[in-house]
């Protein structure tokens, strides 16, 4: 379960979610991930942070944002 998740530590904040940290837990070596590109934050539980601002996969690597947690 640990190698599970070091796939969302390191660059994004740790309040993003996606369906897909969910669908492609257990993945085995070689499969592709998948998921449908929709984040909400772990915060809000909406699809802006608590800055107002929008939640993804790449403005939620801005470590300059007020809400941004590291992993």
């Amino acid at each position: 379960m640990a190698d599970e998740l070091n796939v969302i530590q390191g660059e994004r904040c740790r309040q993003l979610l996606s369906k897909g940290l969910y669908i492609n837990a257990g993945l085995l070596p070689g499969q592709e991930a998948t998921g449908d590109g929709n984040f909400w934050c772990g915060r809000t539980q909406t699809i802006f942070g608590p800055d107002d601002r929008l939640c993804d996969g790449e403005q939620c690597r801005d470590t300059s944002r007020s809400c941004y947690e590291s992993a």
